[in-house]
């Protein structure tokens, strides 16, 4: 795509110099009258702003219409009157006034004058708007695998959910080898196989709950960056009929950086009716495991570390070491920027863990970015949290309900207004 900007005396010049530098499918962005000050006193110009979706520009073909009359109209209008500086004006409410020259006022108009110009003026902004929107989908074509149309569309449906180009062009190609021409038409076996695809990419782990291995508790630990949730999430796990809200749990908080941190955790502890321990060296943390050893579950909140913080990340290696923990549990969130979220994978990578929670779903505004999380995480997806309420925001991770959030955005804010429950038809 080029964009270029363009100056002449009136508009019709500047049209011309746009036809001969982008060619008759150029599209104009933006044109506007620039004011007589400095170098440019004395002289009244336009300059347009246009673009072409070409990578090269094809030479002219004749003297045909660059743009829509009525698109001309719009751009004409208020500019090429740059010739007598006086009839250049904008329109507010029932009143005109002068943009540049000696401030002349025009006539008011009626109401209906008013009414058919505001009606004008609108129907210009949707040709332009409409000549963006085809610009971008001419743009987002040339990009696209070459493919049957219901495949390109599934492209599309991806790249709108933000699912990385290269990455949805690696599905859709993919795809398009394991379908059969017989079965492209058929646009529900195409959806349905693609969700099988994507899934395939999802490694889904569960965590036994029935606790003990053997002669001492099941122990657990979450790590991760701050903000995410960590203390939040343990809480869901404790509480949650459908994890260990029935098992015989304690909990441990290594987090004594955020007071609030403790203070939240403990909260939750006398509501719920369970043991809480405090450790603040990492040769607390083996003593307070062995205080609970007749208790089937015991789940550890560590303290939030930035994954630029290197000494700190040392520093809850140590800790995680200095205990029997059969599970250690890295735990994201959904609306991180994916830039950020590599970068945390990568130095969180130092510290062994094996399972991964993904929290504030409800708080993330698409969901393509789980997607390109699978291929860094080949670990086991546990659960997925979706609001703040506790114990019931928390649910298990299902390839399917992650494929189905990944393959459209539509399908990720109709699961987001459902608690992401998977819908029957999508299984």
């Amino acid at each position: 795509m080029i964009i270029k900007k363009f100056i002449a005396e009136t508009m019709n010049e500047a049209l011309a110099q746009v036809k001969q530098e982008l060619g008759e499918d150029a599209v104009i962005l933006q044109s506007k009258r620039l004011e007589k000050s400095g170098l440019l006193s004395g002289k009244n110009l336009v300059e347009v702003t246009a673009a072409t979706p070409d990578r090269h520009p094809p030479p002219p073909r004749g003297r045909e219409s660059l743009i829509s009359d009525t698109m001309k109209r719009s751009l004409m209008d208020g500019v090429d009157s740059s010739r007598n500086p006086n009839l250049g004006t904008k329109r507010y409410g029932r009143h005109t006034a002068s943009t540049i020259g000696s401030g002349t006022k025009e006539p008011e108009k009626s109401p209906k004058a008013q009414s058919a110009d505001l009606g004008e003026m609108e129907q210009e902004l949707r040709n332009l708007k409409k000549t963006v929107g085809d610009l971008t989908k001419h743009l987002k074509g040339q990009e696209s695998p070459d493919v049957p149309e219901v495949l390109r569309q599934a492209w599309t449906d991806l790249i709108s959910n933000d699912v990385p180009r290269s990455e949805a062009t690696e599905l859709i190609v993919e795809l398009s080898r394991r379908l059969t021409p017989e079965q492209l038409p058929d646009e529900d076996l195409v959806e349905s196989r693609l969700h099988d695809l994507i899934a395939e990419n999802f490694r889904v782990s569960r965590l036994r709950k029935e606790g003990r291995k053997g002669d001492r508790p099941k122990v657990v630990a979450l790590i991760g960056p701050t903000g995410v949730g960590k203390t939040t999430t343990l809480a869901k796990m404790a509480t949650n009929r459908k994890l260990y809200g029935e098992s015989d749990v304690a909990m441990i908080s290594t987090d004594t950086y955020r007071v609030a941190a403790v203070d939240q955790l403990k909260t939750f502890a006398s509501i719920a009716g369970l043991p809480m321990d405090v450790v603040y060296r990492p040769e607390e943390l083996k003593r307070a495991i062995e205080k609970h050893r007749r208790r089937e579950v015991i789940l550890i909140d560590t303290a939030g570390r930035s994954q630029n913080d290197r000494e700190a990340l040392s520093e809850l290696k140590v800790f995680i070491n200095s205990a029997p923990i059969d599970e250690v549990v890295l735990v994201l969130s959904a609306n991180t920027r994916s830039e950020d979220q590599r970068q945390t994978i990568e130095r969180f990578a130092a510290i062994p863990a094996n399972k991964v929670i993904i929290t504030k779903l409800d708080e993330s505004s698409s969901a393509g970015q789980l997607f390109e999380m699978s291929k860094l995480l080949p670990r086991g997806w546990l659960y997925l949290t979706t609001g703040q309420s506790v114990p019931d925001d928390i649910i298990l991770a299902d390839e399917l309900l992650l494929a189905a959030m990944v393959a459209k955005k539509e399908y990720f804010e109709q699961l987001r207004s459902n608690s992401f429950m998977l819908p029957t038809a999508a299984r």
